[in-house]
């Protein structure tokens, strides 16, 4: 999951949102601003600083009256709808009620608590950006044996939150804050020990590497450090996943499987005088069920530790030249198009309905009306992710291949090197070596710019205009070729050697990441399967299943009307009233569609953020992918089972 500074915190600019624009509601500011700061504890202010918000505490609370207040009237707004497009329902008034209370004080409670919250979740996903700092500071001690000059290439190539509290600890040390960097390093890994034993031992031997004589056994020591981190990192995931089967599976039986087994029954309750309505339905599918599955997904997903942050991709990249104008140019194709789509099943109806296609009765024609409705907000939303976040995803894939191309042609650089050859020839030899690969080709271009502009391997490497990697987004690659740069100006020798090391650590790290993404692959596959196939073919039976059920109970109805009065003695009087059905076919249809929509999303981005962490370009373009085919499943299971059905009657 990507960290935002605190100007890009939704929380923040919400805060400072609402001090801008409801300022006024506050009578007296002075005495709210101390009222507040009286009203929060120590640990309150000691998340507001380790968040980094530039907030007050009267900033906050304003903002969770203002949310929780606008929060009660979204949903008085949205109980009116309700009530007005499908009739009152006691039930269904009640379930909104209490929805129309119980929200807005969860808002208020949760708003109020929110820098505390995130201040947790910052301390779990930090565990992530660990691996990748250390290595870091062990690449660059292998290097240059100087505490200090690692850390602050560490903290200096690197935008994680460790490294933000690395350029802390410096700025403290240079204040005079501590003694020495021994005593800034000893504090500082005590802290972070609170939430990472193995990342204090991993820091405690690169500190007493310095004090090793022999340059040998100094290699070991830094790599036993590395090697420290890469397992916790690899059995913290582990013990992650192993946790995660009781919760997934609740998450699966719980609120997906039972929801969907009790739609066939909806309609057989009537028989014993239990009637639902179609506000009943909507209310307690549409907006009960996704709500509370959401938030215990998301109570699963607070325990997940970080392992490898992905790379945040800027809107300014090349590749995605007026990507806010087109943003709004899809929004608009995609509701046109979703909008007429919506309204060809009815549009069909009103010319003569050809083909009897739509169902006007139970059971009758191919598919309700309501289907088409379905697959309008589904083609909406598919089209838009699908077409704004395609190219991120492209570029996402690119960065990735080139990162698992890197060691390897880290690997001939370094060798090329260490056998004397001149800097420009090495790097041409691996780009030959890599030919057709994207790092072949950087490295062909920092050979040019050494020959050709006549440039030094800095300019060639990382100059804005002409740098070969100036348009290459990867802290772990750009970080690698500093070190790099770092090493050129010793002997060939030796650049040779400490480039074949830093070809053996990115290969480190690549082999935990892969260990990892196998080791939640079960959990992760589980879930897009049941919100991709699973899921909307037990929805379509189900559906088709009420349907069978409505058309029984509407004949045996049909039946009793014939009958003569009181031929039913007793306990058997039933009113052919008391079986008509108060859900149509086609709402009842609608319901349960959108009720798959958001357990599909749900479970996408519940599987996505296990897997590679919340990357929000990949989440996007995964739902933009799956949706489609979760529709298609529904349309399917629903459309056959229909007809199956129907021929049994």
């Amino acid at each position: 999951m990507i960290f935002l500074s605190s100007k890009e915190n939704w929380y923040y600019r919400g805060c400072k949102f609402t001090v801008k624009n409801f300022r006024w509601t506050i009578i007296d500011i002075p005495a709210f601003r101390k009222k507040a700061e009286n009203a929060v504890s120590e640990d309150y202010h000691n998340a507001m600083t380790y968040t980094g918000f530039d907030l007050e505490p009267y900033e906050t609370t304003l903002f969770a009256y203002t949310a929780s207040i606008f929060t009660f009237i979204l949903f008085f707004v949205l109980d009116l709808i309700i009530f007005r497009s499908l009739g009152s329902e006691a039930l269904a008034l009640k379930m909104l009620i209490a929805l129309s209370l119980c929200i807005p004080i969860i808002v208020l409670i949760y708003l109020g608590e929110y820098v505390k919250i995130h201040t947790k979740w910052m301390k779990v996903r930090s565990l992530g950006d660990i691996p990748e700092v250390l290595s870091y500071i062990v690449m660059s001690m292998k290097l240059v044996p100087n505490m200090e000059v690692s850390i602050q290439f560490a903290a200096e190539h690197s935008n994680r939150p460790l490294a933000k509290d690395l350029r802390k600890m410096l700025w403290n040390l240079h204040v005079r804050e501590y003694r020495g960097m021994d005593e800034a390093i000893l504090e500082f890994a005590n802290m972070w020990g609170k939430n990472s034993e193995y990342f204090k031992r991993s820091l405690h031997l690169i500190k007493s590497s310095t004090s090793e004589p022999d340059e040998a056994q100094r290699i070991i020591t830094l790599n036993r450090a590395l090697d420290i981190v890469l397992e916790s990192t690899k059995k913290l995931m582990q013990n992650f996943a192993s946790k995660l089967k009781n919760p997934t599976y609740i998450l699966y039986s719980l609120f997906i499987l039972i929801p969907l087994a009790l739609v066939a029954l909806m309609p057989a309750v009537t028989v014993v005088g239990i009637r639902f309505g179609a506000g009943t339905l909507v209310v307690l599918y549409d907006i009960i069920l996704p709500l509370l599955t959401f938030a215990y997904a998301e109570y699963i997903l607070m325990q997940r530790p970080a392992a490898f942050v992905p790379q945040s991709i800027p809107d300014e990249h090349p590749k995605l030249n007026n990507i806010k104008m087109k943003k709004k140019l899809y929004m608009t194709i995609s509701l046109v198009i979703g909008f007429l789509i919506s309204l060809s099943g009815y549009t069909w109806i009103e010319n003569g309905n050809p083909g009897n296609l739509i169902s006007t009765v139970t059971l009758g024609g191919i598919f309700p009306p309501t289907l088409m409705v379905i697959w309008g907000v589904v083609f909406a939303i598919s089209f838009y992710l699908s077409a704004v976040y395609t190219p991120y995803k492209k570029i996402r894939d690119e960065i990735k291949r080139m990162e698992s191309e890197f060691s390897d042609a880290l690997f001939v650089l370094g060798r090329r090197i260490s056998e004397g050859r001149a800097t420009e020839e090495a790097f041409m030899h691996t780009a030959k070596t890599m030919e057709g690969s994207e790092i072949g080709r950087a490295f062909e271009r920092i050979s040019l710019n050494l020959i050709s502009v006549r440039s030094d391997i800095f300019a060639a490497i990382f100059d804005d205009d002409f740098g070969a990697f100036k348009d290459i987004y990867s802290d772990r690659i750009r970080t690698t070729m500093m070190l790099f740069v770092e090493s050129a100006h010793r002997s060939h020798q030796a650049a040779g050697v400490a480039i074949v090391k830093l070809a053996d650590h990115l290969k480190e790290l690549q082999d935990v990441e892969e260990n990892i993404k196998q080791s939640l692959y079960d959990m992760t596959s589980t879930m897009r399967s049941t919100a991709a196939i699973f899921a909307p073919l037990i929805a379509g039976v189900t559906i088709a299943l009420s349907e069978v059920i409505t058309k029984i109970l509407q004949n045996i109805a049909d039946s009793i009307e014939r009958l003569p009065p009181n031929l039913l003695p007793g306990p058997a009087q039933i009113s052919p009233d008391g079986l008509s059905q108060s859900i149509p076919s086609d709402v009842f249809m609608l319901a349960i569609g959108i009720y798959i929509i958001l357990i599909a999303i749900i479970l996408i981005r519940f599987s996505g953020t296990i897997e590679y962490g919340g990357d929000k370009a990949q989440l996007m373009y995964d739902i933009g992918q799956m949706l489609p085919v979760s529709a298609i499943m529904f349309t399917i299971s629903a459309v056959v089972s229909r007809v199956i059905f129907r021929g049994l009657i």
